[in-house]
């Protein structure tokens, strides 16, 4: 398993934290949630940590960069050229982008990260590797993270490879929801208790899109509501206290239906 980080300090302000924003599924949701961060930054929030999956499909590669990617990349940079503190935890929809210019504005990337806000700590961690009993996804995860894949990637055609983007992501959404039904209550347990043991005080997970919560023996697990499903984020206030919060754009959230 992938270690955790020691917390970085949260001198000013507190944290944001958006999970599961898919964007690219809702007309306008790009501009929806720059707006969610422009608002929590204008209301003195200096950290904004992103726990992963912020597009459908987020790849290192000019021939799957969109108009919508530009819009949002061009939004970060400005947040980081004002002093806002963005940081990225990768999710399973997020591929090839440590290192490149299409992670230019992220203060720190990488499958963990943690912060210390009001005296509490906060780990993070994407969570598609949670669920150990995931085997189609494990799968995957091992054929299309690394160099190989990458090197593949470079040597297809554009057209073809956004095909074969849109028809693995119809196969995955359905093999993927079937291990979101039930949550893995023990295994989430069981990653919150080694956050605990680094240090820390709870961990913050997305990718299941349903908001949930695990406490035992002093270790506390929580997972965050999808803000494509739902417009709501989490806010870590300068207390350090987590709070819930819900957008002004929750009406135009995008409710999937379960595959069929």
């Amino acid at each position: 398993m992938v270690p955790y980080p020691e917390p970085r300090n949260v001198a000013e302000g507190g944290v944001l934290v958006f999970a599961d924003a898919h964007l690219g599924q809702a007309e306008g949701d790009a501009g929806d949630f720059l707006s969610a961060l422009e608002e929590g930054v204008a209301r003195g929030f200096r950290t904004v940590v992103l726990l992963g999956d912020i597009f459908h499909y987020f790849i290192g590669s000019e021939k799957l960069e969109t108009p919508l990617i530009r819009e949002v990349l061009e939004g970060w940079d400005d947040l980081a050229s004002r002093g806002v503190d963005l940081r990225y935890v990768e999710g399973n929809r997020d591929f090839f982008l440590r290192g490149t210019r299409w992670a230019r504005a992220f203060a720190a990337y990488g499958d963990t990260d943690g912060v210390e806000v009001g005296g509490r700590r906060y780990a993070f961690v994407h969570g598609d590797r949670v669920n150990t009993r995931d085997l189609p996804y494990r799968f995957w995860r091992v054929v299309s993270k690394n160099p190989v894949s990458r090197g593949a990637l470079a040597l297809i055609p554009g057209p073809l490879a956004r095909e074969i983007v849109r028809r693995t992501e119809a196969r995955l959404y359905t093999t993927n929801f079937r291990h979101k039904r039930v949550l893995p209550g023990a295994e989430l347990v069981r990653e919150g208790e080694r956050a605990r043991a680094a240090g820390y005080d709870e961990l913050l997970v997305g990718h299941f899109h349903v908001e949930q919560h695990y406490e035992r023996a002093g270790s506390v697990t929580r997972i965050l509501p999808a803000w494509l499903e739902e417009r709501r984020h989490g806010e870590i206030g300068s207390d350090g206290v987590l709070r819930i919060v819900t957008e002004a754009s929750a009406h135009r959230a995008v409710r999937r239906a379960p595959p069929t």
